[in-house]
């Protein structure tokens, strides 16, 4: 098999994602020069940047996924950080390490999961790097967008409701099937290879509701609740019967799947009281998905699950990649 040269590889994957079309030229809105250069120059005002990981075997396996099923997935994930900010995403940069002799058989279909995604957020593929790995394939994505006021997890207040948008734990549910030896169901399956990084929603809500904190929900209901509650000074109070759970989960674990399994990334945000109530019919009728009421808050520190020790023992810890003894 032959082996490509670094740049090669680099200037077929630019080829492929960021196609003359509007999608990913150099004057795209925020995007003063793109990739080529030794680096990207934005020109926008405040920005809000995230970055995210995937690993092959932690967050993916190939026995499960397609390679461009995880290029769209990875640069949706790191995405969804952006929504959570209620931010407009203005460019995406890429770095990967792949094995030498399978390089461009590999970037070749992730770049087609990529250029999807990208397409879907609107935004270019700016920059990145390519490395050489004896190892998994490592996919690092960054992510920039702006805000005139990103919304952050430090808002909430003693009195607000907690709500979540979508059904939760259908990601979590395809990887159980899988570690089972099971197929999961079709929409069990695309929840996890297909989520949404939800922008329009969070942007909606944002300017819509009083939304006084968010965050999105990568590692599950009750772990990143938690973290809202840390950053905002208070204590979240949820209650298990009112989650979401995805329609194909069943069996006695499809509250812990909902509640903890993670990699959702649906969003997760605080309001005052009696107020998004009135306006989820529209939300429902604007986006196809439904917002739930889950919780509230109240003063004091950390997370309360209702109704522990009444089989929904377990539910309260969110997904930790230094504490699990499983990923993917």
């Amino acid at each position: 098999m032959t082996v490509v040269g670094e740049f090669d590889l680099i200037r077929d994957l630019l080829a492929k994602v960021n196609q003359p079309d509007g999608t990913g030229n150099d004057g795209q809105e925020g995007v003063w020069l793109g990739a080529g250069d030794d680096a990207a120059v934005l020109d926008t005002g405040r920005l809000v940047m995230s970055t995210d990981l995937t690993v092959e075997d932690v967050h993916f396996r190939r026995s499960w996924v397609t390679f461009a099923e995880t290029g769209a997935r990875a640069v949706t994930a790191a995405a969804s950080d952006l929504a959570a900010m209620a931010a407009t995403p203005v460019a995406v940069l890429i770095s990967v390490a792949i094995a030498p002799l399978e390089a461009r058989a590999v970037l070749s279909e992730l770049g087609d999961g990529i250029k999807a995604a990208l397409r879907e957020l609107g935004a270019p593929l700016v920059g990145g790097d390519l490395s050489a790995s004896p190892g998994p394939v490592f996919i690092d994505v960054t992510v920039v967008g702006a805000a005139e006021e990103p919304v952050t997890r430090s808002g909430a207040h003693p009195g607000d409701e907690l709500w979540v948008t979508g059904v939760l734990g259908g990601s979590a549910g395809a990887v159980r099937a899988w570690w089972e030896g099971a197929e999961p169901s079709p929409d069990l399956r695309a929840s996890f290879v297909q989520p949404k990084a939800r922008i329009e929603e969070a942007r909606w809500l944002a300017d819509q509701v009083d939304v006084s904190a968010m965050i999105d929900l990568s590692d599950g209901l009750a772990g990143d609740a938690r973290d809202l509650a840390a950053a905002s000074g208070v204590r979240i109070v949820l209650d298990p019967r009112l989650v979401p759970v995805h329609p194909d989960l069943d069996g006695e674990d499809a509250w812990s799947l909902a509640m903890s399994g993670g990699e959702d990334y649906e969003l997760c945000f605080v309001s005052p009281p009696d107020v998004t109530g009135r306006r989820s019919v529209e939300f429902q009728e604007r986006f196809g998905i439904e917002l739930t009421r889950v919780g509230h808050v109240e003063d004091g520190t950390g997370v309360e699950v209702l109704g522990e020790g009444d089989g929904l023992d377990g539910v309260s810890g969110g997904f930790d990649h230094f504490s699990s003894d499983r990923s993917c």
